[in-house]
Formats: structure tokens, C-alpha cells, sequence
């Protein structure tokens, strides 16, 4: 009995130290891989040195970001008879390449986001595809998110 009750333990532990290597090698090769939440914005405008903060409220609140191995999925929410609805959702494949920290979508290859902090629950990512001041310039939006699920 002992040597049926000893055999079962080690299976147990050997099984349970498999499962969490497959998670740790998992979560390591892909850690973008989940559904976040932005819950803040700033965009740094190179014509006047300014910085504009966002925080998402009302149903914008409650639009996510899901990246799964291959696309990134995401849902707008929007009013609709007092309540927060689905409004418009958005699929595109993106790359992420960890050592580089940049981040590609399919739709914009020629110009990457960089990922400054990635960590188990947030994400912060730095763009620079878009002149927001109509300068000439490229202007720096960081946007923060939280993983959700």
C-alpha cells in the first residue's frame, strides 16, 4: 500500500512541476497573450512640448484589447438604451518581438509600437505613427493598460 500511496505522490509531483514549466515556457514566449484594458493615455505633442492625459470613462472604459498567438482582437463599447454595448470590434494580426520590445500590427508594418513595460498584470506601450499636432512630426502616445483576463 505504502509503495502504491509513494508511486502516486511522485507521479503527482513530477506531473505538477511539468504543468508549471509549460506554463512559465508559455507565459515567457508569449506574455502579451491576453485581454487588457487601457485605463490611461498621454499624448506628448512636439509642436508646443504639451502633454494631454486621458482616462477613459463612460463605456469607453470597458473597450479591450484581447491578443491571442496570432491577431489582436478588439471591442468598442458605446451607449445604447442606457447600458454598455458592443459598438464596433477590430481583428488584425500583429507580431510581437520580445527582445526588441516592438510590437507590429498588419495593418501598419512600416512603423512598430514599442512595449517600455511588460509585466504579468500591465502593459505600457509608446507610438510614434501618428502627427497629432500637424507639425511634421511624429508625436510620442503612451497608452497604459491591465491585463483583465
Amino acid at each position: 500500500m505504502k509503495k502504491i500511496f509513494l508511486s502516486f505522490t511522485v507521479f503527482s509531483v513530477i506531473g505538477s512541476c511539468s504543468t508549471d514549466n509549460d506554463n512559465n515556457n508559455e507565459q515567457e514566449i508569449s506574455p502579451i497573450i491576453g485581454t487588457w484594458n487601457q485605463y490611461k493615455g498621454e499624448e506628448h505633442t512636439s509642436f508646443n512640448n504639451k502633454v494631454k492625459v486621458h482616462y477613459p470613462e463612460g463605456c469607453e472604459s470597458e473597450n479591450t484589447f484581447e491578443f491571442n498567438q496570432t491577431h489582436l482582437n478588439t471591442v468598442g463599447y458605446a451607449l445604447s438604451k442606457g447600458v454598455c454595448v458592443p459598438s464596433e470590434a477590430y481583428n488584425t494580426q500583429y507580431t510581437y518581438d520580445k527582445t526588441s520590445k516592438k510590437l507590429w500590427y498588419k495593418d501598419n508594418n512600416s512603423n512598430a509600437v514599442i512595449v517600455s513595460k511588460l509585466t504579468p498584470t500591465e502593459m505600457v506601450t509608446e507610438d510614434r505613427t501618428e502627427d497629432r499636432d500637424d507639425d511634421g512630426v511624429k508625436d510620442l502616445v503612451i497608452r497604459y493598460f491591465r491585463k483583465i483576463k
